[in-house]
């Protein structure tokens, strides 16, 4: 298939498709007609309105094709869309373009297509309108001729679509603008109004549009009324006018209006704004200024203007004297003659800001005239006028302050860094007003931001749930009634979710026989504390990783005899999702089953020529390389951990490669069986800081939901070793399939439930739930068939964000326990519904299946191999994986059911 082709103006045609706000509307009666129209006048099944959007292919209008849209890279009409003319293919399947093309060669099976560029009136080719045959075709003259007067007529329903639109969208403007929009004539009446003016003035509409604006026009301004009107009539618009009308209420208002003149009809078009209150604020400025005058040259600080270039404009005789000039000598100055030059790149820095704000406040360090430095907070604004631009100062003198303030501040500081070296904060708390005070070590070992305000409560549950939170309660009420104070070493879980240990200190401070304040110190001894528990913990975690890869290993083992044992049925290793290999006594491969080949992408010649050189992780080629010859000089088993990497996305993922040799009745080895099984969520699950804890619900599951299967495959080998005949080996290997299936099931389900313990921080996706809806139902299709079941939606949230992989099984999972626990002989209802709440997005899932009888399961219903309804083939995973993923990303999951009648699920995020 060739490159699909891209117009030179690709962006702008985009651009252009966007404003026709066509995409993704609903259908419309007049495409539609139209399709049939093509479809009937070119005999054809099919007839499609089509968009080009930039990665899609969208069907406005679809006749005989069920789907709505395609890819845009095996669309016929991305090409149609590069020419101006119709484009006609008579035989799909003999065409360079689109032979390979899935839609050829596969549903819907084009032969024939025949497609006329929609180009809008400014050259912008939107979309197509096509027809499509499932047979060699060729359109005459008289078709062709119709199929591009249709194709006009579509592009001016588009263009006329959009007019529409428009048309809508300025009545809206025009109906809801606090403007005043009239059209009027050369005679002085209004012929059309919007609803402001009778908002504004007062009066009715019918009464606007029955009397000349003269005589509402106030008398003193009906001279220039006239003049501006001679302006209009000569074609000639007025701006910014200014005409004082009268209102209902017996009262004049100013309107400032701009009117443009039509010719062709008489017709005025003009916009009138209430300007009443801004010219009123004008006059009272003027006062206003009169007052800021005196105000300015009777301030005790430094009053002053300036241009944005720091040039003085004017100074108080006050804030002269303070620099030690007077107000002329400062006149003929600007900033950067009384400020340091070491400080001009600040100056500047506020004159850039002041300009492009509006506004400035601050510290400025200016040097007196006698030399001296003098330290000011100022807080200055920038002024507009009709005429000028200039920034208003307003400075006070602080240079004694900021003597005082450094002093204190370099002896802050120079405790702070002594406690920072030393990781010890300090803390207070007034137990009257019930306020906490925290330093910034102490905030820093909480992991808060330096502004972070502690509570009393907040505070204390910060200490770790359990021994140390109780321990922490225990020792402050006794300080609190008998005045006795602690030191205690206890661990906090910080803002991040990282436990730490710390030691703190408290003392109280009595009064009367009360507790009036507490004080202490707050150390971070964490390292100290992870040195001591390190030994341990290391050694029982190492114990606990050994004995789950033991068992992994154990399994993969298992597999390996099992396809040794039944050499005949070869096919087994091709249906099991990991790599399966053998090789000859010297290390040549000799076979590989079908996933080595569609996970690492290479073909049979490429793995002959290459082996394992282009999927293996150069860091682990070597060691692996070196080991696996070891072990086929001494026999020995080999087991190597190393990294693949997979071909859909080129990430590289661990396995655990393993062979075992077989040898014949002298001991000789003959071959060797192998398998590389994919541990990468075993691995990454090592590295995280809770691994004991999930290992150990891990091995749990392992040893529970493998047993089964497990003990299936070695009880079913031993009936296949004394099988007589050929029909009991056949009825055997489906047992033994079967058994094989469930056990890599089993496997999946379990990397699932690490794999969403693992992935905490995978990026969120907007994720459309209709899609999600019609996704599970494609799924469970079958089910749904086959039981008769109906699924209604009620989604007032559309779209949320959410991990897509994992909203996609949550969905899954709430649907098919439905159909699974259904009752019998009654069609399934499933009602999936969303609504935005003050929680968040709140998803219901609720069903008229068996019902769960809460007082007895309520307390087990999210546990790992709950089950509730016997005889249902259920496992007891999918409600543990579904708690389990929501809970990950900050979502809960609870349950209303009532045994007989149904139960509904009600998840928030």
């Amino acid at each position: 298939m060739v490159k699909s082709p891209v117009p030179f103006n690709e962006v702008e045609r985009l651009k252009a498709l966007d404003e026709y706000e066509i995409l993704d509307s609903l259908s419309e009666q007049e495409f539609d007609r139209i399709t049939e129209l093509a479809s009937i006048i070119c005999d054809v099944p099919i007839s499609l309105v089509s968009l080009i959007d930039h990665d899609r292919q969208w069907f406005k209008s679809n006749k005989g094709l069920n789907v709505q849209e395609t890819a845009r890279d095996i669309s016929f009409c991305r090409h149609t869309i590069m020419e101006p003319n119709l484009m006609e293919v008579h035989d799909a399947s003999m065409d360079d373009r689109f032979r390979d093309n899935i839609l050829v060669t596969g549903k819907p099976d084009i032969r024939f297509y025949a497609g006329y560029p929609l180009i809008d009136p400014r050259g912008y080719a939107l979309g197509t309108l096509c027809v499509i045959d499932r047979k060699p075709k060729t359109l005459t003259a008289q078709q062709k001729r119709a199929l591009a007067l249709l194709g006009e007529e579509v592009i001016a329903l588009i263009v006329e679509r959009r007019q529409k639109q428009e048309l809508k969208n300025f009545e809206k403007l025009f109906d809801l603008s606090n403007d005043l929009v009239f059209i009027g004539g050369a005679d002085g009446f209004f012929k059309k109004i919007n609803p402001a003016f009778e908002t504004v003035l007062g009066w009715s509409r019918e009464y606007l549009l029955n009397t000349s604006t003269f005589e509402l026009i106030h008398p003193e301004d009906i001279a220039n009324t006239e003049k501006e009107s001679g302006k209009l009539a000569k074609g000639q618009p007025t701006v910014n006018f200014h005409q004082r009308m009268k209102t209902a209420w017996g009262y004049y208002k100013t309107i400032q209006w701009t009117s443009s003149p039509e010719p062709e009809t008489g017709n005025i078009f003009g916009i009138g704004r209430d300007v009443t209150d801004k010219i009123l604020n004008e006059q009272l400025l003027v006062v206003s200024e009169e007052k800021l005058r005196v105000f300015f040259e009777n301030s005790q600080g430094l009053m002053c203007t300036h241009d944005l270039k720091g040039k003085f404009l004017s100074v108080n005789a006050s804030g002269a004297a303070i620099l030690g000039y007077l107000p002329e000598e400062i006149n003929e100055l600007s900033l950067f003659d009384i400020i340091p030059p070491e400080r001009y790149p600040m100056l500047n820095d506020y004159l850039e800001q002041i300009s492009t704000t509006g506004k400035a406040q601050g510290q400025m360090l200016t040097r007196h005239k006698d030399g001296s430095l003098r330290v000011w907070l100022f807080n200055n604004t920038l002024q507009t006028t009709a005429d000028n631009i200039y920034v208003i100062g307003n400075a006070i003198d602080i240079t004694e302050r900021y003597r005082l303030e450094k002093d204190l501040e370099q002896t802050r500081e120079l405790l702070e860094q002594t406690n920072q070296v030393a990781r010890v904060g300090g803390w207070g708390l007034d137990v009257k007003l019930q306020k906490v005070y925290w330093t910034s070590v102490t905030k820093e070992i909480h992991g808060v931001a330096t502004d972070y305000e502690p509570e009393l409560n907040t505070a204390i549950n910060f200490y770790k749930e359990g021994e140390s939170r109780d321990l922490i309660l225990a020792v402050l009420g006794k300080a609190m009634t008998t005045g006795t104070p602690w030191d205690e070493e206890l661990q906090i879980v910080n803002s991040k979710g990282e436990d730490k240990w710390v030691r703190a200190l408290g003392n109280p401070v009595m009064a009367d026989g009360e507790c009036v304040r507490l004080y202490g110190t707050f150390q971070d001894i964490d390292a100290y504390k992870a040195a001591q528990l390190a030994l341990k913990q290391s050694v029982k975690a190492q114990e606990e990783l050994n004995q789950a890869l033991l068992q992994q290993v154990a399994l993969v083992k298992e597999q390996d005899q099992t396809i040794e044992k039944i050499r005949e049925f070869q096919f087994l290793a091709d249906s099991i999702p990991q790599i399966i290999w053998t090789s000859n006594p010297d290390g040549s491969m000799d076979y590989y089953n079908r996933h080595w080949f569609e996970y690492t992408g290479m073909t049979l010649a490429d793995t002959d020529r290459h082996g394992w050189g282009p999927v293996i992780h150069p860091d682990d080629a070597d060691n692996d390389y070196a080991y696996w010859h070891e072990c086929l000089k001494s026999g020995t088993a080999y087991k190597s951990e190393v990294r693949f990497k997979r071909a859909a996305d080129g990430v590289y993922k661990w396995h655990l490669s393993s062979a075992v040799p077989m040898r014949d009745a002298e001991g000789k080895i003959i071959k060797w069986f192998g398998s590389c099984y994919d541990i990468d969520e075993y691995k990454r699950a090592l590295d995280l800081e809770n691994r004991v804890s999930q290992y150990e619900d891990f091995n749990r599951i392992v040893a529970h939901n493998l047993r089964g299967p497990s003990g299936s495959i070695r009880m079913i080998l031993n009936m296949m070793a004394e099988a007589e005949t050929e029909e009991e080996k056949t009825e055997l290997m489906g047992m033994l399939s079967q058994s094989s299936d469930t056990l890599t099931e089993t496997l999946d389900g379990l990397m699932k439930v690490l794999e969403v313990r693992i992935n905490k921080h995978i990026d969120s996706d907007d994720c459309n739930l209709q899609e999600l809806v019609d996704v599970t139902g494609a799924m469970l299709m079958g089910q749904i068939i086959s039981k008769k079941a109906i699924i209604k939606t009620d989604l007032q949230v559309a779209v949320m964000l959410f991990p897509k992989m994992y909203l996609e099984s949550i969905f899954y999972n709430m649907v098919s326990n439905s159909l699974k626990y259904s009752k019998p002989g009654v069609p399934p209802e499933i009602l999936i519904s969303s609504k935005q709440t003050e929680s968040g997005v709140t998803l219901v899932f609720t069903d008229n299946g068996l019902g769960i009888d809460l007082k007895k399961h309520g307390k087990d219903m999210f546990k790992l191999n709950g089950v509730f309804h016997p005889g249902h083939d259920s496992k007891g995973v999918g409600l543990f994986m579904t708690k389990t993923q929501i809970e990950t990303f900050g979502g809960r999951i609870s349950v209303q059911s009532m045994p007989g009648i149904g139960t509904t699920f009600t998840i928030v995020f």
